[in-house]
This record gives C-alpha cells, structure tokens and sequence, in this order.
C-alpha cells in the first residue's frame, strides 16, 4: 500500500514537472515566434547604436575625468609650491621675531647701562660741582688776599726754614689749583663723552628695531598674500574635486546602463539565434516564411525575395537608359522600390557567408554573401544602397535574416533596392529566379 501510495505519488510529481517544462517550452517559443528576425534584428541594431553612443559618452566622461585629474595634479602641486613658499615665510618670521627680541633686550641693556651711566654722570657732575666749589674758593681768597709774589713769601718768613716751608705751600696751592682746573675739564669731557656714547648707541638700536619691523610687516603682508593663494588654490581643488566626483558619478550610472545594453544585447542575440534555428526548422520542413507585413515573393528555386515591404520591380536586368546622365547602360541587377519603402527591411535571399559588408563608391551602403554550391553552381547575392548594413564581413546569414534597411546611399535617384544574383562569377537576371 506504502509503494502504491509512493509510486503515484512519483508519477504525480514526473507529470508536474513535465507540464511545468510544456508550459515554459510554449511560452518560450511563443516569446521567439512572436518576435520575427527583423523585430529581433532592428532592436540589436537599436541596442549596438545605443550601446555604441554610451561607449562614446562613456569615453568623452573619460576625457573629461582625466583632463580633470590633470587639473587637480597640477593645482596639488601648485598648493605644494606655495606651502613650501608659507613655511619659508614663517620660518623668516620666527628669526625675524628672534632678532627683534635680541634687538629688544639690547635696548632694555643698553636702558639699563644708560642708567648706570647716568648715575656715573650724576657723581661726575657732584664732583664737578665740589671742585669748581673748591675752585672758586681758591679764587675768592686769592681775590681777598691779593696776589701773592715770591718777594713776598721771602719778606714774611722768620727763618730759612720758614721761607723754604712758605715757598713749598705756595707751589703746592699753585699745583692743586692747576689740577682742580684740569680734573674740572675731564670730568665735562667724560660727561659730555658719556652721553655721546649712548644717545648714539640708542639711535641705532631704534633705527634697527624700526627697520625689522618694517622687515616684518613686508613678511606678514607676503605671508598674507600667499595664504589668500593657498586658500585660492583650495577653493579650485574643491570646485575640481565636486565636478570630478559628479562625472565619477555620471560614470558609475553610465557603466551601469553600458552593463545593462550589453546584457539586452546578449538577450536578443541568443533570442534571434533561436529564431534563426525556427528559420532552419522551417526551411528544413520546406516552408520560406515571410519577414514582416508583405509576404515575401515565391522563389523558383533556392530564393526568397529580398523585400518584405514590396514586389515592385522599377528597374528590370539588362540595357537601360541611364538614370543620372544621358545614354543606356547595363544594369547588372534589379531594383526594387515603391512609396515609404526607406528604411524598411533588405532581406538576405538565401542562407550563406557575408564576404563583404561595407561601402562602394556606386553602391553606397553594400553587401555580398557567398551561398556556395546550390544545385550544382556556386551563387552570390547582392544588395545595394542600404541606409544602414546590420550584418557584418565574416558573419553566417540564414534565408530571410534582416540583413539592412533600405536607403539611397551611393549613386541612387532614390530609396530602393538593388539586387543582384551572380551564378558561377557571371551576374544573371534576378527574375529567373522568382514567380
């Protein structure tokens, strides 16, 4: 009972699974049948386009980042130069200040010594005054007594010994009134000396410290003007700073959006390759489906039409009048064209290999692809005047695949196709091949 009750219950949860796998499966190809190779192929061109002008933007925020960055390491260094300039400044101004502190304590030395000076100059000028007071003293009694002459002091002494004693008293006042006057006079010699000395000393000191303050105040002013540099400088590293971080940011965002176009990218191509295994499923099962809105016109062989917008062929193969000029000419292929047919979808006519995919002097935007042997010969195809080429040199096509979008590009009289089949290496009439 426990085994039948365990293998339903397995049956049960097998059942689930495969109906969950249906569901999805159907879903999936109904996702890919509802989008033809041409929806899927114009939105891989949309994409690219878009992708590519991202990448371009993104290269341009590049350019601008690093000419930014540029900037901001020049400005760096130029900050560097004028701190280097600052801290030279300040340390002038540190020795400066040093100076005018030594010149200072100079001055309050040289204050100090002019004091002392002038205590020596106040006991000089007491001096001074005891010996002019001593001095005219002498002259006062010399005035009282009169002059005194040598006959004199020999009249008046009682003895040898007396006029021997007399004349050595007189040489002595003689002598000390000789010196009074001479240590007068060296006593104001050495005042006036004296206060010579240290007005002189004190100018210089004063012209000194006046000129280190104006030694100082230049510094200060340089100091002040390289500090508004600085802050000058710091204000335009600011103003770099915040437009550089915007475009990192800008560049984050537009990273983000690269990611997410290459992901959709990646999407559509893996959504036109299931299309394109449809595509080889139906062609395997003999079915050449229409492309888009007009069903494309019958081959008789290995072919489908090239256009889904239109069967109107205004210009068969062979001779022709010429469209731009005068006389006839050749035409090597057909063109196909009617009302509103710009931009609509060039379809390649059988599966192969792009051998070219680019520009032609005549037929502007072309292409050729190589479809190898198709009963027996080797065929080529190829499709002219194309506004845009969505197929490059290189890459495998499959019958019906969007290949570009009709345009008048080269020498064209307007948007048509021109389409060409080429059999063997000789170009033949593309109408052999359709109904």
């Amino acid at each position: 009972m426990r085994r039948q009750k365990r293998s339903v219950t397995i049956i049960a949860f097998l059942l689930a699974v495969v109906m969950v796998l249906t569901l999805f499966t159907g879903i999936f190809a109904s996702l890919v049948q509802g989008r033809s190779i041409a929806d899927i192929d114009r939105e891989i061109h949309d994409t690219r386009s878009q992708l590519s002008d991202l990448r371009d933007q993104a290269g341009y925020l590049r350019g601008e980042m690093a000419e930014i960055g540029g900037v901001l390491e020049l400005l760096r260094e130029q900050e560097g130069g004028y701190l280097e300039e600052l801290a030279v400044l300040q340390e002038h101004l540190l020795l400066l200040q040093e100076q005018i502190e030594l010149t200072e304590w100079q001055i309050e030395l040289y204050l100090r010594m002019i004091a002392d000076m002038q205590l020596r100059v106040d006991e000089a000028i007491a001096r001074e005054e005891e010996q002019l007071a001593l001095f005219r003293q002498r002259v006062r009694a010399m005035e009282e007594r009169g002059p005194m002459s040598r006959i004199q002091i020999f009249l008046q002494a009682r003895s040898f010994s007396d006029l021997v004693a007399r004349i050595h008293d007189a040489e002595e006042i003689m002598a000390f009134d000789q010196r009074v006057g001479e240590q007068l006079e060296r006593y104001r010699a050495a005042v006036q000396e004296y206060k010579e000395e240290l007005l002189a000393d004190q100018d210089e000191l004063e012209i000194l410290i006046a000129q280190l303050e104006i030694d100082r105040a230049e510094l200060e002013r340089e100091r002040t003007e390289v500090e508004e540099r600085i802050a000058a400088v710091e204000l335009l590293i600011e103003e770099q700073m915040i437009a550089y971080e915007e475009l990192a940011a800008e560049m984050t965002r537009m990273e983000n959006e690269i990611l997410n176009r290459a992901q959709s990218l990646a999407a559509l191509d893996e959504a036109r390759l299931e299309a394109i295994r449809e595509l080889e499923r139906q062609a395997r099962a003999g079915n050449h489906p229409g492309m888009g809105g007009t069903p494309a016109r019958q081959g008789t062989g290995s072919f489908v039409w090239p256009s889904d917008f239109t069967r109107n062929v205004t210009s068969p193969f062979g001779n022709r009048a010429r469209p731009m000029g005068s006389g006839y000419e050749f035409h090597t292929g057909i063109d196909i064209a009617a009302g509103g047919i710009n931009n609509t979808n060039v379809l390649a006519a059988a599966s192969g290999y792009v051998t070219f995919s680019g520009w032609s002097a005549g037929f502007g935007n072309f292409i050729m692809i190589r479809h190898g042997n198709l009963g027996g010969d080797v065929y080529y195809t190829a499709y002219a005047h194309m506004n845009t080429n969505l197929v490059a040199r290189g890459q495998n096509v499959v019958q019906g695949q969007v290949i570009g979008l009709v345009g008048s590009t080269g020498w064209s009289t307007g948007p048509h196709i021109h389409f060409e089949i080429i059999r063997n290496g000789t170009r033949v009439d593309p109408m052999l091949y359709f109904q």
